[in-house]
């Protein structure tokens, strides 16, 4: 039973102490100029996320499309144009 809770004491230290050298080594980073959360190497860069659209139901089958989609292919479809 000691056993156990010194073992686990043990894991308990080390695991805060592991915490604090990677909260020393951020800190080194941080201000030796590199910023905290720098992009990947040669990655690029994000394509910006498209707009959101609102949505409208359909009065013929009350599914949820945009008002710029295209027709469904019904005879009664509303998207028609």
């Amino acid at each position: 039973m000691l056993a156990k809770l010194v073992v686990l004491v043990g894991l308990v230290v080390l695991v805060w102490k592991a915490y604090q050298w990677g909260a020393l080594a951020q800190r080194r980073k941080t201000a030796a100029g590199a910023p905290a959360t720098s992009r990947p190497r040669g990655g690029a860069p994000r394509a910006s996320e498209p707009a959101a659209e609102d949505l409208h139901a359909c009065g013929i089958c009350g599914a949820y499309v945009a008002r710029a989609s295209t027709p469904c292919g019904k005879p009664e479809c509303p998207q028609r144009r």
